[in-house]
Order: structure tokens, then C-alpha cells, then sequence
């Protein structure tokens, strides 16, 4: 009897020694399998997030090649160029999968920031010549700055003449490299910024992005980035460029009424009509074809050493896509003679 009782123990153990063994071993299988799974997902995730990148990538050498054929092809830049138009081209077909958008766009038809206090140096520096060469570059600097405050004093910015004043001149307090007794009129320096809460410095060098804008006096989000009532000033802004010229072939319409104080807005866009209308392109060559639009005032005259026809720095902008994911590069770039350098490289 207690042999029979020890024997129905001994299997009763084994079973549940059985059981134990089992459950042990699936709950294991069931967390190998998770973890492999979840390894699958990140091991997928990130191969696709290296072939989108080197997709965008590819989509930037595109870009870029492109841009040197056209330089090759054209001695002036419109939107009508290759590169202007690569954003509607299918690039789809370059992949066996995914999807592939590339968009050009021209940073020489902005305002460009830095060009106040360079040319305000170059000024300085053309003191030790003729009168004549100094009376030109500080004229040319007038005109510069003169080109920004038409530009926020128009629609849609409407920033009070005051206001507009002491954005030029604390940029370029904000820009140059004298302090104290430099500053001008309705500008600020170091004390100023060392004043706030936090302080920080004031940079007294060249600015490197319209981001850096914020940390200027008097330039607020909302001017910068917009509003649901007011688009963005950003886009109209470039911190690349030196000589204070704007591509008038590829220009914003609010830019090309600000590059004289009697163009208004109906004049600026059939300057933007005529220059889309294929049968003008060859026109686009000099800066004077605005005298060619029909509803151009005669008495106004667009001054030659503000207006170019020819850009030299670009923004490409590649997206790649696959399924829900998608990499974007960005670069910015100067075209050379026969060379593309690149400037600045985000991905995101």
C-alpha cells in the first residue's frame, strides 16, 4: 500500500515537473519569438531608412547634375529651366519601389541678409579711394536696406515704419563687428541682449540661418514664420549671397514690388505673368525685359546694380518614400563654374 502511494507520487511529480517544463519553455518560445519579431521590425525599419536615404541622396547628385548642364546650356536662370521644373518630373522609375520627389529652389531671388553690412564693410573700405567710389557703395548700401524696409512695410507684413527701422538697423548692429559706438540709431548691442532674460551675446558676425533671425531685435515668430492671417517672411530671406542682387527672373512678386517704391501689387504680378509665358523665356536674358510688360508704368525704372539674371546658390530639397515612411535631404549649394559645393546638409 505505501509502495503503490509512493509510485502515484513519484508519476504525480513527474507530471507536474512535466507541466512546469512545458510552461517554462513556451513562455521562453513566446519571448524569443517577440524579441525576434520586434528585431525584424527595427532590423526592416532601418533598412528602409537607409534606401530612402540614399534615395534622397541620389535625388540631390540629380539635382546637382543638373544644375551644371544648365549653366553648360544657359548664361542666364528662369523658372523655366530645367531645374526649376525638376519638381514635376516622375522620378519614381529610377527605383524598382518607393518614390522619389525632388524640388530646386533658387536662394538668389531672396533678399539677402548678410549683403547690408558687407557691402556697409566694403563701403568702409572704398574710403581710401576716389570720393566717387565712396559716394557709390554707400549709395548701393542705401538701396539695399532700402529694399528690406519696402518689403515690411508692404502688404501683407504692414510693419509700422518705426518698427521696420529698428529691424534694419538692430541686423545689422546684430551683423557687424563694432559695438558701442557703432550702433545705430534704432539698432542694439551687447548691453541690450546681455539684458534679457536669458542673456546671451550679441553676434557681431554674418548670419548663418533665418533661424538665427529669432535671437534679432524686433523680429518676432510670427513676422518670421507667419500667422493664420499672414504668410511667412522667411522664404524671402536668404543668408547667402554678398553683393545685395536679386535674380528679377525667379523673384517672389512681393520681392519685385519692393525692388522699387512705385510698383504695387498688380504690377508685380504681370511681371511674374509675363515671365511665365513661354513665348518671353528668351527675353528673360537682360534685367530690363520689365520695360516689355504691357502694364508697366513708363516713368519707373528697376536700378541695374540691384537686379541679376543669373543665381549662383540653391536649396535641394529630395524626398524619398516607401510604404508610410519617407527621408528627406536637404542641401544647400553654390554652383561654380563647373562644380557644385555644398554648403549646408540636413536629413530629416
Amino acid at each position: 500500500m505505501i509502495l503503490k502511494q509512493l509510485i502515484n507520487n513519484r508519476r504525480g511529480m513527474a507530471l507536474l515537473l512535466v507541466i512546469s517544463l512545458v510552461s517554462v519553455l513556451a513562455i521562453v518560445t513566446l519571448q524569443f519569438s517577440r524579441e525576434m519579431r520586434e528585431d525584424y521590425v527595427i532590423s526592416a525599419s532601418l533598412r528602409n531608412s537607409v534606401r530612402l536615404t540614399e534615395m534622397a541622396r541620389t535625388g540631390t547628385t540629380l539635382a546637382e547634375q543638373i544644375l551644371l548642364k544648365d549653366r553648360e546650356e544657359n548664361n542666364f536662370d528662369s523658372l523655366h529651366d530645367s531645374w526649376a521644373l525638376l519638381i514635376e518630373e516622375d522620378l519614381s522609375t529610377l527605383f524598382d519601389q518607393g518614390s522619389l520627389e525632388v524640388a530646386v529652389v533658387d536662394e538668389g531671388c531672396k533678399f539677402q541678409i548678410n549683403s547690408m553690412v558687407l557691402l556697409k564693410k566694403q563701403g568702409q573700405v572704398a574710403k581710401k579711394g576716389s570720393k566717387d567710389d565712396t559716394k557709390k557703395q554707400i549709395q548701393h548700401e542705401i538701396d539695399v536696406r532700402n529694399i528690406l524696409w519696402r518689403l515690411l512695410r508692404a502688404e501683407p507684413f504692414l510693419v509700422e515704419d518705426g518698427d521696420a527701422r529698428g529691424i534694419i538697423d538692430s541686423l545689422i548692429d546684430w551683423m557687424d563687428s563694432g559695438d558701442g559706438d557703432g550702433e545705430e540709431e534704432y539698432g542694439a548691442e551687447e548691453s541690450y541682449y546681455r539684458s534679457l532674460d536669458p542673456p546671451y551675446s550679441c553676434k557681431n558676425g554674418p548670419v548663418e540661418s533665418v533661424e538665427e533671425l529669432l535671437l534679432v531685435k524686433g523680429i518676432t515668430s510670427e513676422l518670421l514664420y507667419g500667422t493664420e492671417e499672414r504668410p511667412p517672411l522667411a522664404p524671402l530671406l536668404t543668408p547667402l549671397g554678398t553683393d545685395g542682387k536679386i535674380n528679377i527672373n525667379s523673384a517672389d512678386a512681393l520681392i519685385l514690388q519692393a525692388l522699387n517704391l512705385g510698383l504695387d501689387e498688380e504690377t508685380a504680378e504681370a511681371m511674374t505673368s509675363y515671365r511665365e509665358d513661354e513665348n518671353n523665356r528668351e527675353q528673360l536674358a537682360t534685367t530690363g525685359w520689365y520695360k516689355n510688360v504691357p502694364s508697366f508704368p513708363g516713368d519707373i525704372t528697376i536700378q541695374e546694380d540691384m537686379v541679376t539674371t543669373v543665381s549662383n546658390f540653391f536649396t535641394i530639397e529630395s524626398t524619398a518614400g516607401f510604404g508610410t515612411e519617407q527621408k528627406t535631404v536637404v542641401a544647400t549649394v553654390e554652383r561654380r563654374d563647373e562644380t557644385i559645393a555644398i554648403l549646408r546638409w540636413d536629413t530629416k
